[in-house]
């Protein structure tokens, strides 16, 4: 049975909330995202639609023509104008979101307009991972045979999420680090500052613009995406708004290998939708009993853990929501940014307090960054130690530098790792 066949029996037993115009529309917007993908319509996929619109129940209720329209209107508005035309159609896609029925037969309208000209392309399949994200059906399984493999075949990104309840303890430093780091790996990195309001990751990507501009090197840069804080004084409006932004960034960025996730240095609803999305959490910690109780409540003069804080329990509960939904728990880590004016017995009772702590909460502990004053004159400049030159010469000259090299290849391997693991687990 062809594939067209098989999605045609499928449908029919479809149940009546996909017989609407929201269904119509977000089946067009899905189509023409699929057959936009390779740069123009062909001649097999128009043919398809006509297919699609003629023998899919669902779609059949609609007239032809209006709906056809709606395609080339999709399709016209992305090839004109592929950020803002796909950002439509996406917003249209969305419109079945939480509809399981809806969204698994979009996913297979996508899939038959990607077959329309044979075996699914690399683009191809990167839209139909961009729909299935918008629709919220990451980890859907698919039982049709074909639209499985296309669906496997599109692997989302891996979300590395940079967190703190607290200001100041270098996430953002953190976080370009690892774009950068990633990015000379040769894997795709896009960064998304939930921060939008500060900046600081979104102002640091400016500033390394423009270094690159002036000098004409090739810096390499990641795509990003800011989120600016909802301004509406109805909560469940501004929470409604603010999660529809970050879909939206999350599904521009589906071709990614990494997406890093920038965090505000406060409790709010834009932190709590970064940290639902981590696959690893990164928690930067400076390594000082006043920035401890970003993790638990703690008895300074008995130096005794009494329970834990705020953000571990928020990070506990976005950890076991992962699970419940059949995914695997995040990967905690948290990366211990050494001051220089600890002494040795602070430090001792750091160690201590920490290594009780990681066995209570299930956090792995992660050698971070020196307080090094040259992570803030990079800054200005929009580069970070992966881009300085690297030899022996260097080691003998700046030891301090050459050791700062060091544990960010640390962390950038357990990263990379955690994502392997991850693809031979599925």
């Amino acid at each position: 049975m062809s594939l067209l066949n098989k999605l045609s029996d499928s449908l029919l037993s479809a149940t009546g909330r996909t017989r609407d115009r929201a269904f119509l529309d977000a089946a067009m917007a899905a189509s023409a995202l699929v057959a936009t993908a390779d740069g123009d319509v062909s001649f097999a996929q128009r043919s398809r639609l006509d297919d699609l619109l003629t023998s899919v129940e669902p779609l059949k209720v609609h007239d032809v023509h209006d709906a056809a329209d709606l395609f080339r209107i999709f399709a016209e508005n992305i090839l004109a104008h592929p950020e803002e035309g796909r950002a439509r159609a996406l917003k249209a896609v969305r419109r079945v979101n939480g509809d399981s029925d809806g969204a698994r037969l979009l996913l297979r309208i996508a899939c038959a307009m990607a077959r329309a000209d044979g075996p699914y392309s690399r683009p191809g399949m990167v839209q139909i991972r961009r729909i299935a994200m918008t629709l919220g059906e990451s980890g859907l399984e698919l039982d049709d045979e074909d639209a499985a493999e296309a669906f496997a075949g599109a692997d989302r990104p891996y979300f590395i999420t940079v967190g703190n309840h607290k200001g100041g303890t270098g996430k953002s430093t953190t976080a370009m680090h690892l774009a950068v780091g990633l990015m000379t790996q040769r894997h795709r990195v896009g960064c998304v500052d939930l921060d939008g309001k500060q900046g600081t990751l979104s102002h640091y990507l400016a500033n390394r613009r423009e270094t690159r501009d002036s000098s004409g090197g090739s810096l390499p840069m990641p795509c990003l995406q800011r989120i600016e804080p909802a301004t509406g004084r109805d909560r469940e409006a501004a929470e409604a708004e603010e999660t529809d932004r970050l879909e939206e960034a999350i599904a521009s960025l589906a071709d990614c290998d990494f997406v890093i996730l920038d965090t505000p240095g406060s409790d709010g609803h834009l932190t709590d939708l970064g940290h639902a999305r981590a696959d690893t959490l990164i928690t930067p910690l400076n390594d000082s009993f006043l920035d401890i109780d970003v993790l638990a409540r703690i008895d300074r003069k008995r130096r005794l853990v009494l329970g834990p804080s705020s953000y571990a329990e928020m990070v506990s509960e976005q950890s076991e929501r992962r699970v419940a939904n059949g995914r695997e728990p995040i990967d905690w880590l948290v990366m211990r940014n050494r001051l220089a004016q600890l002494d040795a017995r602070n430090t001792r009772d750091m160690s201590r307090l920490l290594e009780q702590l990681s066995g209570r909460m299930g956090f792995r502990l992660q050698p971070g960054l020196s307080e090094r004053v040259i992570y803030r004159e990079l800054f200005f400049s929009g580069l970070t130690l992966l881009d300085l030159p690297a030899n022996k010469e260097e080691a003998r000259a700046n030891p301090s530098r050459w050791n700062a090299r060091k544990e960010l290849r640390g962390l950038l391997d357990v990263a990379v790792t955690r994502r392997q693991t991850r693809h031979y687990l599925h």
